[in-house]
């Protein structure tokens, strides 16, 4: 089927020749360069050394022939007896002197070697020596005092004579070597590069055979290769799953068997001669034809090489599929063609819709997921709502001791109820990937404390110790979520106390600094009935317990552990346990913070007045929660319309005028946004009303939608009767010389604020009273400790019995007792401890004295 093959690879062939060829050329060339050059150079350096050595030569020859002329006529001039013929000889003796002297120097100027230079130098030294001799014996003859001229020649001058001209033969000689050690070096020379010439002719003799045999065998390969790349070329066109197209300028050049079955064709030549139009629908994707789509497509291939295209095919039964064709821009003999692979993608495209519409279905079912969720957490808060405000209302009536208990445990109940519907919208956030934290600056130390200060009445009325370990260099201030912090210890102090029968729970820290971080751990650790090996597994599960009686016996969800983990993996730590059943578990939260300040304190706001100024419009549809605000606000002095829908409260807003609106958001007819939106439409000239919305909506981003709305602040369901009047004080004034009464005060005994403890705990007489039990019985067992502990002198038992007894009467305001623990754990400081003993017996009788006081009933509350 395959018609055009792969052709051989001449070009590589040639190029191979070729380089053969020039390498082979280059070397012969290079022998014959480097042959010729060296030559020349050693004829161009034997000629120089020649050239000089025999100026050198003859310069000393000729200083040497001077010498001698010169010594002959200084004896004509000593033998002379005529003055005239004196002269004449002296003025000769002169120019002999004078050319040695030209001489000498020209010579010096040739001279390079050390052993020339030393003979040189050798003859000046003689020189020197000789000269004065010489002018002192032609002097003599001059003055015709031959005889002892003569005598001074044949002593002096002449053996000084013969020494420069054995030096002057000594540097002939030192020429005449130079000049046979410069034709010997010639002649090495001349062998070396013979020989190298002979190596490099070897060696191109060699690379031409070796480069023709190389080609020989790579042609041989070479047609092998075709003939291999050819069969397997057929083969993968042949076989190929996807079709595959050839395409020149005429059209279709070629195709494999895939092609014709894709498009339902017997033959070759028949899908050759179909024109592109009728291999796709009219209308292809992007609307445009099928003609244009595809010519389109190509010539993009053929100007960057590659391109992608989605068609819609059509067979020859008429039926359509989805392709994605690839096409690839080639050389095939010579000449451009466009390769185009088509794959049949209908299952797949067919796949990909089922499961977006899968996909689709999910997310339709985790937003339904979110709205019940949302829908159920505003239902529940609602009546919440009412039943925490009716309890609120409810506690301040005189009640007998039982109704107060009871209706204290009707609270209690409905705010355990609140916690585990805050539990189940936050790991809903969580699972949305809502969830959002902040980063804004707190004290860890602070927070420890407040956590361990919320659990201290339920240790004491429990009967178990909580104790706090805090570092003494605890950072000032870490930056992260307190608020998320505060949860997850919460959460753990609390299941720590659930879960501990006697002993204690511990909430200790640790901070270390790790770069510009802090590694911040919390340990919360108990005694209680511990957690086995394989429930631990799946302790951080949601809705899991360690078995199915945790749940009758100490109830729960399930949530808070799973929720904690995921709350401290989101802020980028870890949540652990370790656990023994029978002996305790420890919780562990690792995070990493960065170190911060805290910022200046903001004054303190002023606490509301205990009445207000204002008339409100209340739009709340529930009746429950129109009764739970009818008493609050009546209890604030403040008047009010109420309108029980949207429409209702639009009318009525444009009927009066008010100081304030209180709007719920879940409203019939029309929600509170909208209402909200209308009211600030139709305000006009009337100027700006407040709009405090109330609602049970505490889904994330709500209140910010509330405040783009229009409203001007935000309140959750179920809020305390004291956060309400807050949000009203901050818009309304108080009223005109109302003083609030002071409240009565019961007759406390000295050192145990009762009446500030009763009012904290919801004016509940029977938990107070519980609580002072409690409270006096456990701290008889701390001072039967302390005093064990501080007669066997171990100190740190013993400020660890003062440290949890001074907490534990600070939670029930016993300041007197807390006071006096405190002084005695400072005490403990001191190696001495000489107060020790004096501060333990005033503690017990403090004990004693609150012990009597709590038997007389004295200022106590009644247990019923």
């Amino acid at each position: 089927m395959i018609r055009t093959p792969p052709a051989l690879n001449l070009r590589g062939l040639r190029l191979n020749v070729w380089v053969g060829f020039f390498v082979s050329l280059a070397m012969l060339l290079a022998v014959i360069v480097l042959g010729v050059t060296q030559m020349a150079r050693l004829n161009a350096e034997l000629e120089q050394v020649v050239a000089v050595n025999n100026v050198k030569s003859r310069l000393a020859a000729r200083m040497r022939d001077t010498l001698r002329d010169r010594a002959i006529v200084m004896h004509d001039i000593v033998v002379s007896i005529d003055p005239w013929e004196k002269d004449a000889l002296f003025l000769r003796f002169l120019a002999y002197a004078e050319r040695y002297a030209k001489d000498r120097a020209q010579l010096a100027r040739l001279i390079t070697n050390a052993e020339e230079k030393r003979l040189l130098d050798e003859l000046d030294a003689i020189t020197r020596i000789n000269q004065p001799i010489m002018f002192s014996v032609v002097d003599a003859a001059m003055d015709q005092d031959n005889y002892g001229a003569l005598t001074q020649l044949q002593q002096e001058a002449i053996p000084m004579q013969n020494r420069l001209v054995e030096a002057l033969d000594r540097m002939t000689t030192l020429q005449r070597e130079a000049n046979e050690a410069a034709l010997k070096k010639t002649v090495a020379s001349y062998q070396s590069t013979r020989q190298l010439m002979l190596a490099l002719g070897v060696l191109a003799t060699l690379l031409a055979i070796t480069v023709a045999w190389l080609v020989s065998r790579r042609t041989l390969h070479q047609a092998r290769a075709l003939e291999a790349e050819k069969l397997k070329y057929q083969t993968l066109f042949e076989t190929n799953s996807d079709a595959v197209v050839i395409l020149g300028d005429e059209g279709f050049t070629d195709c494999n068997p895939a092609t014709l079955s894709l498009f339902g064709m017997d033959s070759v030549a028949r899908f050759l001669k179909t024109p592109i139009p009728e291999l796709g629908a009219p209308v292809q994707p992007g609307g445009k034809s099928a003609y244009e789509h595809a010519i389109t497509t190509i010539q993009h291939a053929r100007e960057h090489g590659h391109a992608h295209m989605d068609w819609i095919g059509r067979r020859q039964d008429g039926s359509q599929f989805h392709a994605e064709i690839e096409l690839h821009a080639m050389q095939l003999d010579g000449q451009p063609r466009i390769q185009a692979i088509m794959r049949d993608v209908s299952e797949r495209r067919a796949a990909e819709a089922a499961q977006e519409a899968a996909r689709q279905a999910e997310l339709g079912a985790a937003r339904a997921k979110a709205n019940f969720v949302a829908n159920v957490s505003h239902e529940i808060r609602t009546p919440m709502h009412g039943i925490l405000g009716l309890c609120e209302l409810l506690l301040k009536t005189p009640l007998a001791p039982a109704q107060r208990e009871y209706l204290g445990t009707l609270k209690h109940s409905a705010e355990s109820l609140l916690v585990i519907i805050n539990d189940i919208l936050d790991f809903s956030k969580i699972d949305a990937g809502k969830l959002t934290l902040e980063r804004v600056p707190f004290a860890p130390a602070a927070l420890v404390t407040e956590v361990a200060a919320l659990y201290r009445a339920r240790c004491l009325a429990k009967g178990i110790a909580l104790e706090v370990d805090l570092p003494a260099d605890s950072p000032p201030a870490l930056l992260g979520d307190p608020t998320r912090l505060r949860q997850i210890l919460l959460n753990l102090v609390d299941n720590a106390i659930k879960f501990t029968a006697r002993g204690r729970v511990t909430l200790a820290a640790r901070f270390a600094a790790r770069g510009d971080e802090i590694a911040c751990r919390f340990d919360v650790s108990d005694t209680g009935i511990g957690i086995p090996a394989a429930a631990r597994a799946h302790l951080f599960e949601a809705f899991t317990q360690a078995d199915s009686s945790t749940t009758r016996r100490y109830g729960g969800t399930g949530l808070g552990l799973a929720l904690s983990r995921q709350l401290a993996e989101r802020m980028g730590g870890s949540l652990d346990v370790i656990s023994t059943p029978g002996v305790g578990s420890c919780f562990t939260l690792r995070l990493r913070l960065s170190q911060t300040t805290l910022p200046a304190a903001a004054p303190a706001d002023e606490p509301p007045a205990a009445r207000l100024t204002g008339r409100l419009l209340v739009v709340e549809d529930h009746p429950v929660n129109q009764t739970v605000l009818a008493f609050q606000l009546d209890a604030l002095g403040l008047t009010y319309t109420l309108a029980t829908s949207g429409a209702e409260a639009l009318a009525r807003f444009a009927a009066d005028r008010f100081d304030l609106v209180l709007m719920d958001w879940q409203l019939p007819e029309m929600d509170g946004l909208a209402v909200i939106q209308s009211i600030r439409e139709r305000e006009g000239d009337r100027g700006h009303t407040p709009i405090l919305v109330v609602t049970a909506n505490a889904a994330p981003g709500f209140r910010e939608t509330c405040l783009a709305a229009g409203a001007d602040d935000y309140l959750s369901k179920p809020y305390s009767e004291t956060a309400l009047a807050a949000r009203l004080a901050h818009w309304l004034a108080p009223a005109p010389g109302d003083i609030p009464a002071p409240a009565p005060q019961a007759v406390v005994p000295s050192g145990w604020d009762i009446a500030a403890l009763t009012a904290r705990y919801g004016n509940d007489p029977a938990l107070v009273g519980k609580l002072a039990d409690t409270f006096l019985a456990t701290t008889a067992a701390s001072l039967d400790a302390l005093d064990a502990a501080l007669r066997a002198g171990d100190t740190r038992q013993c400020r660890k019995e003062a440290h949890a007894l001074r907490g534990a009467a600070a939670s029930v305001l016993a300041h007197s007792v807390a006071s006096l623990a405190g002084e005695l754990e400072g005490c403990l400081d001191d190696p001495a401890c000489a107060r020790a003993g004096d501060l333990l017996a005033a503690l017990a009788a403090e004990l004693a004295r609150l012990q009597r006081l709590r038997i007389d009933g004295e200022a106590m509350p009644h247990v019923a």
